[in-house]
């Protein structure tokens, strides 16, 4: 029995407006709402535009660049250039706030003896069930090649 299957089905269409997936917007419009709700109270003349002006930040900065949000991209572009201050000038304010901060300035500097070593962690493989034929349609009818678990003892 065969199932056809639609191509399709495997891809989600996201539902928004000009490209923009309907829950990025419903984030923005909720972060301008609680900016416009606290600008009010705060400076009342300028509420709205800065409501608006959060709105597209956070439209912005929401975006997804391969896979990873824009924001997060971004803080990790400034953790890595902390990282990478802190090894090349320790004393520098960059190099003191990696260290206040807790970075580790050694991931910097990479060692090629440990990123192209060879795996150390073996797992043997039991092929004491398997049984392999040469033909599939062998595999009614004819023993095939079965693999034991110790030799075999000649007499």
């Amino acid at each position: 029995m065969v199932a056809e299957f639609k191509s399709h089905i495997l891809s989600r269409d996201e539902k928004g407006f000009m490209g923009i997936p309907f829950k990025r917007l419903l984030l923005a419009g909720v972060g301008g709402g609680i900016v416009y709700t606290f600008a009010k109270i705060a400076i009342s003349d300028w509420s709205i535009p800065l409501a608006v002006l959060t709105a597209v930040v956070f439209i912005l900065l929401t975006s997804p660049q391969g896979g990873i949000p824009r924001w997060q991209r971004l803080l990790y572009a400034l953790r890595g250039g902390l990282m990478l201050r802190a090894e090349q000038q320790p004393e520098s304010l960059p190099g003191n706030a990696a260290r206040l901060l807790e970075l580790p300035a050694d991931l910097t500097a990479l060692d090629a003896s440990v990123i192209f070593a060879a795996p150390t962690l073996f797992t043997e493989a039991n092929l004491s069930e398997w049984v392999t034929f040469a033909r599939a349609a062998d595999a009614d009818h004819v023993d095939g090649l079965v693999f034991i678990d110790t030799p075999l003892e000649v007499k």
